[in-house]
């Protein structure tokens, strides 16, 4: 047993019972994780997995199929779908370039609060 350096029987007591519920919650813990790690998350895993390539799947087969409908459009539509096209990408860049600025500020905002004065 532990000798505490006070005399109070209770005080020790009471620490006594703390390190064995300290102790009780790292093994509940480390149940916790193993188990977590041996048997929830492989099979969520797995079920994300066959979402993603059930999805990918019918993603690649409604692409071909817009792709076959796209040789068959007429120019008219063809240049529409590609003004489209253009426009998202612009669009994309654009909020690419805003959050690139704000992390260009964000870490010049760092580099200034780590310059020692």
């Amino acid at each position: 047993m532990i000798h505490f350096p006070f005399q109070d029987h209770r005080a020790s007591g009471l620490l006594s019972r703390v390190r064995d519920d300290i102790s009780h919650l790292r093994q509940d813990v480390a149940n916790l994780l193993t188990h977590t790690t041996r048997h929830t998350l492989p099979r969520g895993a797995r079920e994300l997995a066959d979402s993603a390539r059930s999805q990918l799947s019918a993603g690649g087969s409604y692409a071909a199929s817009r792709l076959r409908d796209f040789r068959s459009s007429p120019p008219k539509q063809a240049l529409g779908v590609l003004g489209g096209a253009i426009l998202v990408g612009v669009i994309a860049a654009g909020i690419y370039a805003v959050c690139k600025s704000d992390e260009m500020r964000a870490a010049e905002a760092e580099a200034e609060d780590e310059i020692p004065l």
